[in-house]
């Protein structure tokens, strides 16, 4: 299930703003939507949730948006010395659902645009 907290981490990536319930509201997928933030709200990280975020891109691409919560993925090396440094970070307050995180320092804390919960602060070892 990694793969789809992935793709939630990137629709919420998407949903801030309101153009994306704009957009799924007028490919007829709302519902979809909210059957994902509702999971997302919950932790679920499931099949359904799965098949869900499916039906959003099949709606999405119907209408010329591919990719919308699969995209596509580079490698980049982290440069840096030795040792074990760590850098603090926001994490989504749905762990299991949402594998999406934002550097800390960069403003206000984040909101999970789906559900409007806060962000967790969090230290990741690099």
């Amino acid at each position: 299930m990694e793969l789809v907290a992935q793709r939630v981490g990137r629709l919420c990536g998407q949903a801030a703003g309101g153009q994306l319930r704009e957009y799924a509201q007028r490919f007829g997928a709302a519902d979809v939507l909210d059957r994902i933030a509702d999971a997302i709200g919950q932790g679920r990280l499931d099949q359904q949730l799965e098949a869900d975020l499916d039906r959003l891109d099949v709606a999405f691409a119907r209408h010329g948006i591919d990719g919308l919560t699969t995209g596509s993925r580079a490698f980049e090396t982290w440069r840096g010395g030795g040792g074990h440094p760590t850098v603090t970070g926001w994490t989504c307050p749905n762990r299991q659902a949402c594998d999406r995180t934002e550097r800390a320092g960069d403003g206000d804390r984040p909101t999970c645009a789906l559900t409007g919960l806060p962000f967790v602060e969090t230290r990741i070892t690099l």
